[in-house]
């Protein structure tokens, strides 16, 4: 595929670069811009002549807006068409815009205001035109409402017509087609009825007009009223024009109703999936043959799989002129700035015998497509000065049909193989229920059912995207089984690739034959001896720009992944450069991946890692002997070793020393002491707090103040250690360990630990010590909330929206395989004792309980009681629980 500047050449057929790129923002123009053909030495240049079907003039010239909305459009054209009527027919200001309004624009609108603002608009415009002569009466206008339908019966309707039977058949003919008018708009198309072989539309619109003028009965007057406007779409609805312009509605297939689907089935099969693309269709069937449509609509279809036989159609059978990349932010009044928008010029029909050559020994020259690339700027000036300044670039349309799914390029090196021939890159997996299936891995106790899940990364790592675990019971016979669920992707499970972020910038990490996400997809090599060379692909500015030319969609395919050119040999060498021993080993020093070592030494974040080691926490990669790891990182998984004694044996450290037991300040920093070594010292510590936003503070404010927040930003506000409090800063404040929170630890905790603290402060009330009362009446109230999380009566307990009323758990017995997010929430459920809904905890994790996204199927426990909603907020009171368990011949 042949692409680029297009050059000028001196002879008199050829237009300068800069009337170009003029006519280019004028589409009404009826003169030979966007039509080219190769000279002897290969340079494209403009052909000269004007199109066969256009008018000899511009009054004869039609143009159509089909979905005029508030008629922008419309006045565009006026404000264009206006001076060119004056200047080639001397007409006056006044007679231009007359003439204009009468003979040239044309607009429909499925909605009955837009066209009354359509009208309104062209007529301030007409009147505010310079020299026109200001407010006056105004021709009548070519606008008419695509969306009328008929209120009565069909035969009152059909009683207009009187003895006229051709007056008859379009009646009923409009009754019938017009009745889904409302919903479809101007995709219907009388040219294509029965009616419009025996009836001039002109003639009806005529025959109404009489008929409403001379009917003075009100009922009827007003039938013919509606009977004349449908006329009048209906003529406009089957006519044809030179010029086809508007901003096309925007609507998936997943959003669009069954009337409209069943309609799009079968007029509209291979453009059904937007309506973006179905109003291209239909501006194709209003436009003459090599007349001209030119519309602004999302450019996904130009590359996405699922467009594929549509743009295999249109670029066989239609004469492709100009694509315009606009991006997103291409609107100037409407709040449509998230859609990537293009302006693309089509004409109806293949020109046969147009082309010509400069040179004798150049025959049967290739059509050729425009191309103007604005999607840069994010502001509308930006992509208009783009459009003024940038290089035409000019490609064979023909040759599109040999890219990739015949996908629309600027670009050129699909000649060479595609990354495709050397990996697949499958689709990845979906449960059906993320926030049931898919957890964070510190989120649950060890378990044989949960797997390792490969997800998306934010930047290029070389090993990320690994906090997740999926649920997999008995092989994944649970999602197997479920039609709403897509087990993906296992062609590729045991195998070694390159994980791929399928938005944005399109992040790279390794992958190592996980299950893994659909947000992301991992190129695997068929041949495991490439992958190096694909890595260093993927992971260059190099393969983003080749996925881009061909797919500028914010949410990539999977197919497109593997769909671009992939220069084997040349990778190869920068690989044995760049990784003369192979690829790095799995390593990681972030604490949110489950290949972390768990050493805080070699770590992201040193003091959140000794916390949770003085909580008694161990990451997956020190208890999986067989977990492939870098000599690194499973060294530093052995020298944890060192450091399990100084692990919580129950999982309860209280920051002020309280029941013989070391302040946790202490307990961090002997544990920082052994995992340093000789290198620590007070220096040491004072630059892990800076690190840490606590420059020249203590340890021990930083646990009380600081951690807690940090640690839920860390791990995704998913907490795996609580720290919970009385609401003083220098009060109760204690750090548990989740996976130990058992109903007995709870107990412990509230009776042990606080118990002691609370007799410590009645101890220094009675011996007078400032604060003591203040100290003693938190604890005291702390404790009671405690005691309502233990007892779990409603609205303190844990509701579990995928387990029957029998299994929900009665009070503080939580299963830590429903994960954090359901099983925190007695903790922030009961009256606060600090910031506003944390309950007793330090600080408010951002977790929400209302309704997860889906539906359930019919076998959920709720399904009935919620109408299949995933409904979380919801409570259930003890005796509802142990009235269940009793029925089920459970112990309540």
């Amino acid at each position: 595929m042949g692409s680029q500047a297009l050059e000028n050449d001196d002879s008199e057929r050829a237009l300068s670069e800069e009337d170009l790129r003029h006519r280019a923002a004028l589409p009404g123009i009826p003169l030979e811009y966007l039509r080219f053909v190769k000279d002897a030495q290969g340079n494209w240049t403009p052909a000269a002549g004007t199109f066969d079907t256009w008018p000899d003039s511009l009054e004869k010239l039609k143009v159509l807006d089909p979905c005029c909305g508030s008629g922008h459009f419309l006045v565009a054209a006026l404000l264009m068409l206006v001076p060119m009527r004056m200047e080639l027919e001397a007409l006056t200001a006044a007679e231009a815009v007359d003439a204009v309004l009468r003979e040239n624009l044309h607009g429909l609108e499925i909605d009955q205001r837009c066209v009354q603002l359509a009208a309104f608009a062209l007529a301030l415009n007409a009147w505010r035109f310079p020299d026109s002569g200001g407010y006056r009466i105004l021709p009548q206008l070519n606008l008419a409402c695509s969306g009328l339908a008929v209120s009565v019966s069909k035969e009152e309707w059909k009683k207009l017509a009187i003895d006229d039977h051709n007056m008859r058949i379009a009646l009923d003919w409009l009754y019938d087609e017009f009745k889904d008018a409302p919903l479809l708009g101007s995709l219907l198309n009388p040219a294509k009825s029965y009616a419009s072989r025996i009836v001039e539309w002109d003639k009806v619109v005529c025959a109404l007009d009489m008929a409403s003028s001379n009917n003075s009965d009100s009922e009827h007057h007003e039938m013919a009223v509606v009977a004349h406007g449908l006329a009048e779409a209906a003529r406009l609805l089957g006519d044809k024009y030179h010029l086809v312009m508007t901003n096309v509605p925007y609507l998936t297939r997943g959003k669009h109703g069954e009337s409209l689907r069943k309609y799009l089935d079968i007029h509209f099969r291979d453009s059904k999936n937007d309506l973006a693309t179905v109003f291209l269709n239909r501006c194709l069937e209003f436009s003459l043959h090599c007349g001209t449509v030119s519309i602004v609509m999302p450019q996904n279809w130009l590359f996405l799989t699922s467009y594929k036989k549509f743009r295999e159609r249109l670029l066989h059978t239609e004469t492709w002129r100009l694509i315009v990349r606009l991006g997103f932010a291409a609107f100037d009044v409407m709040d449509w700035w998230a859609f990537n928008t293009a302006l693309i010029f089509l004409s109806p029909g293949q020109e046969h015998g147009l082309e010509f050559a400069l040179d004798s020994c150049v025959q049967n020259s290739t059509k050729a497509i425009a191309g103007i690339d604005a999607s840069g700027p994010r502001d509308c000036p930006g992509k208009a000065e783009l459009l003024r300044t940038s290089c035409v670039l000019v490609m064979d349309q023909e040759d599109q049909l040999k890219n990739p799914d015949a996908r629309v390029s600027f670009d050129s090196h699909f000649d060479s193989s595609l990354l495709g021939k050397f990996a697949e890159a499958p689709n990845g997996m979906h449960g059906g229920d993320a926030s049931r299936f898919r957890f964070l891995f510190w989120e649950v106790r060890d378990s044989p059912n949960w797997s390792f899940f490969q997800g998306t990364c934010d930047e290029m790592i070389t090993y990320a995207g690994r906090e997740h675990i999926f649920y997999w019971p008995n092989g994944g016979a649970l999602h197997r089984q479920n039609p709403r669920a897509r087990v993906q992707g296992y062609s590729v499970w045991g195998r070694k690739g390159v994980t791929i972020s399928m938005m944005g910038a399109l992040p790279v990490t390794l992958y190592s034959g996980e299950k893994f996400d659909m947000s992301c997809t991992p190129v695997v090599p068929h041949d495991h001896k490439n992958l190096p060379a694909i890595w260093c692909f993927c992971s260059s500015p190099e393969y983003h720009k080749a996925v881009r030319k061909i797919d500028q969609k914010v949410n990539v395919t999977n197919a497109t992944l593997v769909k671009v050119p992939f220069d084997v040999e040349y990778w190869q060498k920068v690989a044995q450069e760049k990784y003369p021993n192979g690829l790095p080993e799995p390593y990681s020093a972030d604490p949110t991946q489950w290949i972390f070592h768990g050493h805080p030494v070699k770590s992201d974040d040193p003091l959140q890692v000794a916390v949770a080691r003085v909580l008694g926490h161990r990451w997956p990669a020190e208890q999986d002997e067989e977990m492939e790891l870098s000599e690194e990182a499973r060294t530093l998984v052995t020298g944890c070793e060192d450091l399990i004694p100084l692990g919580d044996k129950d999982g309860i450290v209280c920051i002020p020393p309280v029941r013989g037991e070391a302040s946790a300040a202490d307990r961090v920093q002997n544990l920082l002491a052994a995992a340093f070594g000789g290198q620590w010292d007070g220096a040491k510590l004072a630059e892990l707090l800076a690190d840490a936003d606590h420059a020249g503070k203590t340890l021990e404010t930083w646990l009380r103040d600081k951690f807690f927040t940090q640690h839920c930003r860390l791990f995704h506000h998913r907490p795996f250690i609580w720290q919970i409090w009385d609401g003083l800063r220098d009060g109760f404040s204690v750090l548990v360990n989740y996976h130990k929170l058992d109903r007995k630890n709870l107990e412990t905790l509230i009776y042990t630990y606080l118990g002691d603290w609370i007799r410590r402060q009645e101890s220094d009330r009675d011996s007078g010590v400032d604060g003591a009362e203040e100290r003693l009446a938190a604890a005291a109230n702390l404790k009671k909330r405690l005691e309502l999380i233990l007892e779990g009566e409603a609205p303190y307990d844990i509701f579990v929206r995928w387990k029957p009323v029998e299994e929900q758990p009665i009070g503080w017995e939580p299963d830590l395989n429903d994960g954090v997010r359901l099983n925190i929430r007695p903790f922030m459920s009961v009256p606060d004792v600090g910031k506003k809904g944390a309950g007793i905890l330090r600080d408010k994790p951002n977790i929400k309980w209302n309704k997860d996204r889906g539906k359930d199927v019919e076998s959920a426990p709720w399904y009935h009681i919620f109408k299949g909603d995933r409904i979380n907020d919801h409570h259930l009171t003890l005796a509802e629980k142990q009235q269940a368990g009793e029925s089920r011949g459970g112990q309540p």
